[in-house]
């Protein structure tokens, strides 16, 4: 779930909500320039660098320079290492004097190894310190002809040159003046231009999300949106368009924002995408379309090698194969859970698209695969049991002998407590007090050993903890104490861990319900949790009946629900899981893979299954190099007319299926996945899938529309026969057209 404020939580329950924003930022941007060529300068410092200039870094600190007010150590700046070096963009090494003027202005010089098409270009200087040229010059450039030339002012760190130029292979930038003893600095280029929208152009939008977190398919992971384009800008017919400026993977930012009571705008953290086609337009507006990260992996991918290794290798090979854009922080575009080292296949993945081999990856190692709101990619286990997905081992350090942990997941139902030697707690009304039972005690919860005092406090503070089997994101615990009675701690004070890593604690103090929330933001990817509970009434032992582990305190209630529009399925009960493990076995004769004459110097054959001891040989010419995988082979030749035989031993693929049983009768599900070669792997895949499946309803709904919710969230939902039951969310869809509105498919988790 977003982060959002509990003055946006509270408006949004409203029965007349306030007035919703959008804003979508979309980049024009030919995406393949960036990777296309390399910059060089007529002089750059010795920590100047060129690395961070073709995407969005996120620059820190900027190194101390012996430049006019540049050597402020007051911690915006640092002093240049003797080895090694931070990013700090490009820094000329050319300065200018006294009156901001160059002898040799600085000069930058982009070739590309092909022509490009953009817009224009974006340039950011020195957003640090807040300076920039009075001027810059851009040339463009191509097959050795000047096609423009721009000089134009510069009002801010950011400057945008718009050009009729079609198509250039080279650039050339020229920095003007600056102020008195300044070498110029640029931090970013863009192959493009940033145009933003709201309100007034947009005339719908819509998001959809859809996960399988037993990744059995590929995500779905899109957005749709419609502005208004009453000057044709993106018919393809308009010679003075721009159509043609248009990549299609060019990135798309979409926040929503909605007006509090205040008239104080909150605005959502944006969610990223990639266009996945051009626009389509019609009646004076323009249709777009984007993709997750994931979805836009259409590539293919054929390096896969026989032998055995873990899938986080497997993975990585495939991610860095695709050629992703770095992140703002200069990082890899994903995050590969590191249990995944743990895990081993021998095969060799299929040729077959980057997004699909990811899919194959998941499903085998039991993970979600989802891209986040930044465009992300994650390959992160998913962790389920019958009462939720949050199991784990409990501890506490000390309770009474029919205290036990089964029930918190689910919660006392019982509407009673057992009497206890505790000051007003022995009533025997048969109200909500009765006797401790002798055969089946258990169904109260959690009851501790520690009893405070006269004075309510306590010698050793009640504590107990959690140790989850996968990480979890925790922005979001309530826990509930003793409801039948109505008591609670005066204080609780919750600490989360990523192992051994202590990443927040929050206190709550002041409670005043058997009910409390406890917020945090920095609880990412947790694998612990500690409470600790303090304070309360004289002569009483804590209670805790329940603890809810949800990623918002959102429930789905039948005032947000359009009316009759909740339907329940529940699918067949499961009888067993199969699970094929596969095999591969070479053949004992050596077989032609391949023959073909060719006159090209480098040469990629696909085989028609898998292969090993293959072997190339090559007359009329000469193999340079060869690299050779389970499925084909890219081949480096000399000139002139070669014939090329390739040869080797096929392999065939067999399967065992393995039934694991659930139940006497119902429907039996089977797993198959060409990367489970193990027993290990197959009976994990098999318990995971069980778990899973035995939740066996979904519901579907339409409602008012929350943009905060995510898919993968666990959420309260009201249906007919249950106040409030948890329920992760499959499947969430947001359309705005002036007002929101959503849909939702959740599952139950009971």
């Amino acid at each position: 779930m977003k982060q959002v404020s509990n003055a946006y939580k509270l408006s949004m329950k409203s029965l007349l909500r306030e007035q919703s924003f959008v804003e979508i930022t979309f980049s024009q941007v030919d995406t393949a320039a960036a990777t296309d060529g390399n910059w060089v300068s007529n002089g750059a410092q010795s920590y100047s660098e060129f690395d961070t200039l073709d995407y969005g870094y996120d620059y820190q600190e900027s190194y101390a320079a012996l430049e006019l007010n540049r050597w402020a150590l007051d911690g915006n700046t640092v002093i240049v290492p003797s080895s090694g070096t931070m990013y700090d963009g490009f820094v000329s090494s050319h300065m200018s004097n006294a009156e901001g003027k160059f002898t040799t202005p600085a000069v930058l010089t982009r070739a590309f190894s092909n022509p490009h098409t953009f817009p224009g270009i974006t340039l950011t200087f020195d957003t640090r310190y807040q300076e920039w040229p009075d001027t810059v010059t851009v040339d463009f450039y191509l097959n050795g002809t000047a096609l423009e030339s721009l000089t134009l002012p510069v009002e801010g760190t950011e400057l945008v040159i718009n050009t009729k130029v079609t198509s250039c292979d080279k650039i050339v930038l020229t920095m003007g003046n600056t102020l008195p003893y300044r070498r110029p600095r640029l931090q970013q280029v863009l192959y493009g231009v940033q145009k933003k929208f709201g309100n007034d152009d947009i005339v719908s939008i819509k998001e959809s999300h859809d996960v399988d977190p037993l990744s059995r398919r590929l995500p779905q992971e899109t957005m749709q949106f419609v502005l208004l384009d009453y000057e044709h800008n993106y018919d393809p017919d308009n010679p003075k368009g721009i159509y043609a400026y248009l990549d299609k993977k060019s990135p798309i930012s979409l926040r929503y924002g909605y007006m509090l009571p205040t008239g104080k705008v909150e605005w959502l953290k944006a969610d990223k995408y990639v266009l996945n086609s051009k626009p389509k337009a019609a009646k004076n507006q323009a249709t777009f379309t984007g993709t997750g990260l994931v979805g836009s992996l259409t590539g293919t991918f054929y390096k896969s090698k026989l032998g055995s290794k873990n899938f986080y290798d497997i993975a990585e090979e495939v991610l860095l194969d695709a050629d992703l854009t770095l992140t703002a922080q200069g990082t890899h575009p994903w995050v590969i859970d590191p249990t995944l080292k743990q895990m081993f296949t021998t095969a060799a993945l299929p040729i077959d698209s980057h997004m699909n081999c990811l899919q194959l990856i998941a499903h085998a190692c039991r993970c979600r695969l989802f891209t986040d709101d930044d465009n992300i990619i994650h390959i992160k286990p998913f962790g389920v049991t019958v009462v939720g997905i949050y199991s784990g081992v409990w501890a506490d350090n000390g309770h009474l002998w029919y205290s036990e942990w089964d029930t918190v997941d689910r919660g006392n139902k019982v509407g009673n407590t057992y009497a206890a030697l505790e000051l007003n707690r022995w009533t025997l009304d048969g109200g909500d007090q009765v006797i401790v039972e002798d055969t089946d005690p258990s169904g109260r919860g959690f009851i501790s050993e520690a009893m405070t005092a006269a004075d309510g406090t306590y010698t050793t503070k009640p504590t107990f903890t959690k140790t989850f089997d996968v990480s979890h994101d925790l922005p979001v615990l309530a826990l509930r104490f003793d409801t039948p009675l109505g008591e609670y701690p005066t204080s609780i004070q919750v600490k989360y861990y990523a192992g051994t890593k202590l990443l927040d604690t929050q206190t709550v103090k002041g409670i005043t319900s058997a009910e409390v929330f406890v917020n945090s933001e920095a609880a990412i990817d947790c694998t612990k949790i500690e409470v600790t509970m303090d304070g309360g009434l004289p002569y009483r032992r804590m209670r805790v009946s329940k603890l809810y582990y949800r990623e918002t305190d959102f429930t789905l209630d039948f005032d947000s629900i359009d009316k009759d529009s909740q339907s329940i399925a529940k699918i067949d009960q499961l009888k067993a899981v199969s699970v094929a493990k596969y095999a591969y076995t070479a053949a004992n004769d050596t077989t032609k893979l391949f023959e073909g004459t060719t006159t090209e110097t480098q040469l990629h054959v696909e085989f028609s299954g898998l292969a090993q001891d293959v072997s190339i040989s090559v007359s009329g010419g000469s193999l340079v190099s060869s690299n050779i995988y389970a499925r084909a082979a890219d081949l480096v030749l000399s000139s002139g007319t070669k014939t090329v035989v390739i040869t080797g031993k096929t392999l065939s693929e067999n399967s065992v299926v393995v039934s694991y049983p659930v139940a006497l009768d119902g429907e039996i599900d089977k797993e198959e996945n060409p990367l489970i070669t193990n027993d290990t792997m197959c009976a994990a895949l098999a318990d995971q899938v069980k778990k899973y499946l035995q939740m066996r309803n979904t519901y579907q709904t339409k409602y008012r529309g929350n943009p905060e919710l995510e898919v993968g969230d666990v959420i309260g939902l009201q249906t007919l026969y249950t106040d409030e039951m948890d329920a992760l969310i499959l499947v969430d869809e947001i359309t705005f057209n002036g007002s929101l509105s959503g849909k939702l498919k959740v599952k139950g988790l009971i």
